[in-house]
């Protein structure tokens, strides 16, 4: 304290010295700056004048200017109006000495023209005579071509009708025939599929079989599995759930046992550094050269929990006194403090207690502090000596009787002498001093036993977890799903064996069906072609007779045809002739007008030049008057211009000048104001300086005041008892308050905190079994979709690969073979199909070495079978026959007539033999450029 109450003398001395220095130097910027600003203030009123004067100088010269500028535009202006005028009577002579010559040439050309127009009115009368007898012969041969037309149209029209009976009859018995040659081929094949069906039906009776009993046993092994599994799985459960219990108990167990190591550390740290001691009893306790091994009074005394605050308010006076063995001890111990400058200390002299006895009379309703404490026997007589006559008591009406003895409340509220009552508040930090040691010792006996008890649960969910390891490996869930797989497989297998089976047993059903209608329909296409044959025969031979009397008509409308073009050309080039003649006629007109008003004009022209002539010359001779007196007037105006320039450049050079000096005397005083501000503002920090070392002394005065209860006044004149400097004092402080803010709070939620964590571990501990639980349903339904999938899917394959089978014969013969076979049967959700056509001759390894039409075909075939599954009511085929020969258009036709029983086909086709087997077809022509047109024909209408 001492230190700091001298540092601040020595600052606060400095700090008045500098702020008179400052003060007086500010005073005498003041005076200079006054006596400057006057001045300057003088002399801005003289160049203000002198800035008026310059300012009316430049105004009457930039006039003068001005008007200068204006008279050289006028002259500049007129120069250019002279040079126009002679240029402008130049060009009026050249005009004038040139229209004479225009005029000549202008009246030879119009008699030229006019003799012209004659000549070609006398042409035009010759050749409008020979058009109107061309048009005469035109009309008749016109006449005679369109009665030859008529009849052969005619004729046309009757040929074209017996072509198109032809026609149809001759598409019906080619449809007949091609019918019955794929009626005899079916029925060859079906014959031969009935056989291959019944050989297949046998082997797959076996193969079913052989797949059920495989079946069987597997779903035997693994409901075997599946109850091994599940009580495997409580174990487990039932371990974890124990597991669990002894991890909670292990993590309070581990919490208490932190609390009271934290409690050991704290307390040891407060026993090593003695905190709360004065530095007499740090210095004894640390000094080799004296029993430092003695123990202080709080050292040796140990209070129960709940008493120790009250035991330790009776004690108070006493908590820091060294007990010693004899008068000796003690001594050395003062000498020691003395010669060090170290304070004073008290002490305890055991040898003067040996016969002490306390006379006491126990109030009513107390208990003796002595049965509360713990303490060592050699030091028993000392504790009886302070708390022989101490009681405490559970109420406040022991008070009133205690006939002398001191009495305390249980938790330190108040102590009653035997004329005293001293109480009130607790301190957050009363009942910590006393019975360190003991404390000390006993707490490290708790870790110990708390240790073991940790380590104990450690070992029992070190079996648990050993437990559900080894439960874990007893799970057999590879073994399960490995079983679970080969019995979907095995299932699925027999599902497609039952529906191969059943699908053949349907199949020869439908074979038998199917040879009989084949049959019927041999003989009714037989008796149904015959009369159309007949037809077909009388229809060629009429055919051949109109062809031969066509050919005699066309002759005939050929030279008469002939002879309507030849006058037809004769026509039109004459009459092409007169409408040229009367183009150049009108020509020729138009040009002998244009030549007459060019005439007209040129005249005009000739008289009004000849008048802006004179006017020109007259303009010029006045231009050049007036040019030379404005060059006169000008050169004066520019000699005077050169004076007053020389006058205003003097006067604006001094105002300059002077100017200069005055920027320079009010620099020199900004500088001199800028001083004056700076020693303001390092007296104003000296000030506050000086009021911040007034507060610190006066928060110093009444710290002191607060917590030391010492006067200020008191030890100003005291001498200070240690050489310690002011900064190791501070460091210490400071060392002090961060270990004790490093200690932290008590934290009063942790409790609640567990609870709160506790709850939400057992929310999500919830959820993840309803997760697993939902787990197991998803897959057993994803088994059971999968299964339906696959069974739905194999069914559907079945009937596309028998369709695809025959529709393949149908297009191609009986003899090509065509199959769909599932790249991995044992995967159907994600299995390939490899689709095999081998036509007759041909044995190729992949459907690309077929050829165009094959693999059109083939592409059809799986198409229809497709189609056929689920039939729609309409079907659009774009130039799917443009690839085929005719051969196969044939079958392709035969087989869409096949279907259009249950569906309406549309084709897009450029085929003819497609065209020809249709109901209705529809053309697109272009009779106008840009515009199509429909054009339908119905040959059902045709055949009725």
């Amino acid at each position: 304290m001492k230190a700091a109450l001298e540092g601040f003398n020595v600052t606060y001395k400095d700090l008045n010295e500098q702020q008179e220095a400052e003060t007086n130097k500010k005073i005498q910027l003041e005076a200079e700056i006054a006596t400057e600003e006057a001045a300057i203030e003088h002399e801005k009123v003289g160049f203000i004048e002198k800035e008026k004067a310059l300012q009316g100088m430049q105004h009457e010269f930039n006039e003068y200017l001005q008007e200068l500028r204006t008279k050289e535009n006028e002259k500049n202006l007129a120069t250019q109006k002279l040079h126009y005028l002679k240029e402008k009577e130049t060009n009026l002579k050249e005009f004038l000495e040139k229209a004479e010559g225009q005029l000549k040439t202008i009246g030879d050309s119009i008699q030229y023209t006019q003799i012209q127009v004659g000549e070609e009115e006398n042409n035009l009368l010759d050749l409008q005579g020979k058009v109107e007898a061309a048009k005469m012969d035109v009309e008749e041969k016109r006449r005679v071509f369109d009665e030859k037309r008529s009849g052969l149209d005619s004729l046309r029209n009757r040929y074209q009708q017996i072509q198109r009976s032809q026609f149809d009859a001759e598409k019906k018995v080619a449809v007949a025939d091609t019918s019955i040659l794929n009626l005899q081929r079916a029925q060859t094949q079906l014959n031969e599929e009935k056989q291959n069906r019944e050989t297949q039906l046998q082997q797959l009776s076996v193969e079913l079989q052989e797949k059920e009993t495989t079946l069987e046993a597997k779903r035997i092994d693994l409901q075997q599995l599946q109850e091994h599994q599940e009580k495997t799985k409580e174990q487990i459960f039932e371990t974890q759930a124990q597991l669990e219990v002894l991890r909670n108990e292990l993590n309070e167990e581990n919490r208490k046992l932190d609390s009271k190591r934290n409690e050991f550390n704290l307390l040891k740290s407060l026993i090593d550094s003695m905190e709360g001691y004065p530095d007499s009893i740090k210095f004894l306790h640390k000094n080799p050269e004296w029993n430092h091994a003695a123990p202080i009074l709080s050292d040796i005394i140990y209070v129960k929990e709940e008493y120790r605050t009250a035991v330790e308010n009776v004690l108070e006076p006493y908590l820091n006194y060294y007990v010693v063995n004899n008068l000796e001890e003690g001594l050395q111990a003062i000498h020691l403090l003395d010669a060090h400058k170290k304070g004073k200390a008290n002490f305890f002299m055991l040898e003067k207690f040996a016969d002490i006895k306390v006379d006491t009379h126990q109030p009513e309703g107390t208990i003796k502090a002595m049965d509360v404490i713990e303490v060592d026997d050699q030091y028993r007589k000392l504790a009886q000596y302070l708390l022989g006559n101490v009681y405490i008591a559970e109420n406040e009406e022991a008070i009133v009787n205690s006939n002398g003895a001191v009495v305390l409340e249980k938790h330190g509220k108040y102590v009653k002498g035997k004329y005293t009552l001293t109480g009130g508040s607790i301190g957050l930090f009363e009942g910590k001093k006393i019975g360190r040691a003991k404390n000390l010792e006993k707490l490290s006996e708790e870790i110990a036993d708390q240790e073991a008890v940790v380590n104990l649960l450690k070992s029992d969910i070190q079996a648990k977890h050993n437990e559900v390891i080894a439960f874990n490996d007893q799970l057999k869930e590879t073994a399960i799903k490995q079983t679970e797989n080969e019995i979907s497989q095995l299932t699925n297998q027999v599902f497609a064996a039952k529906n191969r089976i059943e699908n053949l047993q349907v199949a020869q059903q439908n074979g038998l069906q199917r040879l009989e209608e084949i049959e019927q329909r041999l003989q009714s296409e037989h008796d149904a072609i015959a009369a159309t044959r007949e037809e077909f025969h009388h229809l060629n031979a009429q055919l051949q007779a109109t062809s031969e009397e066509l050919k005699t008509v066309e002759q005939d409308y050929q030279s008469s045809e002939h002879a309507y073009n030849l006058a037809s050309v004769q026509y039109n080039e004459t009459n092409l002739q007169l409408t040229r003649q009367q183009s150049k006629i009108a020509t020729l007109k138009q040009e002998l007008l244009f030549k007459e008003n060019q005439l007209n004009d040129l005249h005009a022209q000739i008289g009004s030049n000849t008048a802006q002539l004179a006017e020109a010359t007259a303009n010029i001779e006045e231009g050049e008057k007036a040019l030379i007196g404005s060059e006169e007037l000008l050169l004066e105006m520019l000699r005077r211009k050169e004076d007053e320039e020389k006058k205003l450049n003097e006067a604006d050079q001094a105002y300059y000048n002077l100017r200069n000096a005055l920027q320079e005397k009010e620099s020199e005083l900004r500088l001199k104001v800028k001083s004056k501000e700076m020693i303001d503002h390092i007296v104003t920090e000296i000030k506050d300086k000086l009021n911040e070392l007034k507060l610190q002394l006066a928060g110093m005065k009444e710290r002191l005041i607060v917590e030391f209860k010492v006067e200020l006044d008191e030890i100003l004149d005291q001498e200070r008892t240690t050489d310690t400097s002011l900064e190791e004092l501070q460091a210490s402080s400071d060392r002090m308050r961060k270990r004790l803010e490093n200690m932290g709070e008590v934290n009063p939620t942790a409790i609640e905190a567990y609870t709160e964590m506790k709850k939400r571990y057992e929310f999500i501990l919830e959820q993840k079994n309803d997760l697993v639980s939902a787990k197991e349903s998803l897959l057993q339904t994803i088994q059971e979709v999968e299964a339906t999938a696959n069974q739905q899917f194999l069914d559907t394959f079945n009937q596309v690969r028998e369709n695809f089978q025959k529709v393949f014969k149908a297009l191609f013969t009986e003899e090509d073979t065509a199959d769909m076979i599932l790249v991995n049967p044992e995967n159907l959700a994600e299995t390939g199909i490899e689709i095999i056509a081998k036509p007759k001759g041909k044995r190729p390894s992949s459907i690309t070495q077929l050829s165009g039409g094959e693999k059109t075909l083939t592409a059809t075939a799986l198409l229809f079978s497709i189609y056929l599954i689920k039939p729609a009511p309409f079907c659009i085929l774009d130039e799917v026959d443009a690839p085929l020969d005719d051969a196969n258009v044939g079958k392709f036709t035969q087989m869409i007539k096949k279907f259009s029983d249950n569906s309406q086909f549309i084709i897009v086709t450029h085929n003819k033999q497609t065209m020809s087997a249709v109901d209705v077809i529809y053309g697109v022509t272009m009779q106008e450029p840009g515009v199509s047109k429909l054009v339908p024909v119905d040959f059902r209408s045709l055949a009725n």
